[in-house]
């Protein structure tokens, strides 16, 4: 996926003030693109490390060696990202769309590229076919841009760049308030093949930004001191494979031998490794009867490089907020429950802050797709709000614990949605609970009714007021 000069070709049928947007915005995925590119070779372990060429000799720079940290700093992120739909008395049939779309599988990929590259966007459109009545999609920064305007707080234009599984582009899409200008590229000419005029009045199109700033509307997780500490960690890796190759094997010393010593039966010289290997040296005396002098150096430790990674993994945890033993350095000693859970309250507020500008976005999806789907969003949707799984990791006991002492004080419901969320409950667990709860007031019901039938049945008949008892003989 490359954005080649080709692209900016002038496209007929585009008015001046489409034609600029357009340029604008393929300057920006020009601008970023090498920035997003090296943001994913870091996440994937694929990123090229500059070597200083002291200690490492030629034969070793191709040497392949992976530091995974700065996927780690993503995916313990993302991981406590769990987003479970909208929220609210009346939700307008958003659970529906939320379910047609696999969004909670599909949501996890945008909160993915935004803290990847900074940034990601959602579409929402009108399904066709066998798709959903409302489709929504995320898509990468890589192939999609936008210019944000703050006082709207939303997109005014976007556009997205298609490719074929070859990479090549053979298409865009320029997303304007009231209408989606679909185009196609094919050898470097461009032709509008149509425009979709759904007067929505607004970009259908949302951008989820990670710790934006008021003049910068995204920063990576991988930051440039986790980029850092990373390329140092692969060069302290690759010395320590050097010296694998080099120092492991201990270094045995001779005095007082000839070369002749080191020669095989045909007067060949020996080989270095064989050399090395010999477990048993029979050296005979020399002339003068003196007995060679034999000795080994000790081999070097790999400790040295290893307290190295620990101190790196250490200052990476520091920047990215994460315990260091994600990082795979364990103390000797395993941590206590409140210990582990001190350990990750940066890590757990700094995925809440996530959940709050996520949510925001997801809110901004929400309307756009009532609008594509109703044609308006109603007053009451004020009242929606978005359901995330707590961030923290409390154990099951204590979160029963707490439970337990809000129902029993009146606070909550033993029956709520938010004491099922409390306990940990996913919405799945909670509809079939419901369901359940049905079930079990319907049997209650039919049980008293069936009592109620057969009480009446086993009463004594009571004779109509006036008519004679049957212990009167029905005389006067």
């Amino acid at each position: 996926m490359t954005i080649s000069p080709a692209i900016y070709l002038p496209l007929l049928g585009l008015s001046d003030d489409e034609q600029h947007l357009m340029t604008k915005m393929l300057d920006n995925l020009a601008l970023y693109q090498a920035r997003n590119a090296m943001k994913l070779a870091y996440y994937e372990g694929k990123q090229r490390v500059r070597q200083l060429g002291i200690t490492i000799p030629p034969s070793m720079r191709d040497v392949e060696v992976v530091v995974g940290w700065p996927g780690t700093t993503v995916d313990v992120v993302e991981e406590r990202l769990d987003w479970y739909g909208w929220m609210a008395d009346n939700d307008f049939g958003l659970s529906e769309i939320y379910a047609d779309n696999a969004l909670h599988v599909d949501s996890g990929k945008a909160h993915l590229d935004a803290l990847i590259y900074g940034t990601s966007f959602v579409i929402v459109g009108r399904g066709q076919g066998d798709e959903p009545e409302v489709l929504v999609t995320p898509h990468s920064p890589r192939t999609m841009t936008g210019i944000y305007d703050e006082r709207q707080r939303r997109l005014i234009a976007a556009l997205a760049l298609w490719f074929d599984d070859e990479g090549v582009m053979v298409g865009a899409s320029l997303y304007l308030p009231d209408q989606t200008v679909v185009m196609s590229h094919n050898a470097g000419s461009w032709s509008i093949e149509d425009r979709d005029m759904h007067r929505l009045g607004r970009v259908p199109v949302v951008q989820l930004e990670n710790r934006a700033r008021t003049d910068v509307l995204g920063r990576s997780e991988i930051s440039r001191a986790i980029r850092s500490y990373t390329d140092q960690a692969v060069r302290t890796m690759l010395g320590m494979e050097i010296h694998r190759e080099f120092y492991q094997a201990p270094q045995r010393w001779v005095m007082g031998v000839d070369e002749t010593q080191f020669q095989d039966a045909d007067g060949n010289p020996r080989t270095g490794w064989e050399t090395i290997m010999g477990r048993v040296l029979a050296l005979p005396r020399d002339d003068e009867g003196e007995i060679p002098q034999v000795g080994q150096f000790s081999a070097a430790a790999p400790t040295p490089y290893l307290d190295q990674a620990r101190g790196l993994a250490q200052m990476l945890a520091t920047e990215a907020g994460i315990p260091p033993s994600y990082l795979g350095f364990q103390t000797d000693n395993p941590a206590s429950a409140d210990a582990i859970l001190r350990s990750e309250a940066r890590l757990v507020k700094r995925s809440e802050r996530r959940q709050s500008s996520f949510g925001r976005s997801w809110l901004e999806v929400a309307k756009l797709a009532l609008r594509i789907r109703d044609g308006v969003v109603p007053d009451e949707f004020r009242d929606v709000t978005v359901k995330w799984r707590e961030a923290a990791t409390p154990t099951r006991s204590a979160a029963a614990d707490e439970a337990v002492k809000l129902v029993g004080a009146g606070i909550l419901p033993a029956d709520s949605t938010i004491t099922y969320d409390r306990i940990g409950l996913d919405p799945a667990e909670q509809r079939l609970l419901a369901a359940e709860r049905r079930r079990a007031q319907g049997r209650g019901v039919l049980e008293t009714l069936r009592n109620a039938a057969a009480g009446q049945a086993s009463a004594p008949q009571q004779p109509p007021e006036g008519a004679p008892s049957a212990e009167s003989d029905g005389s006067a």
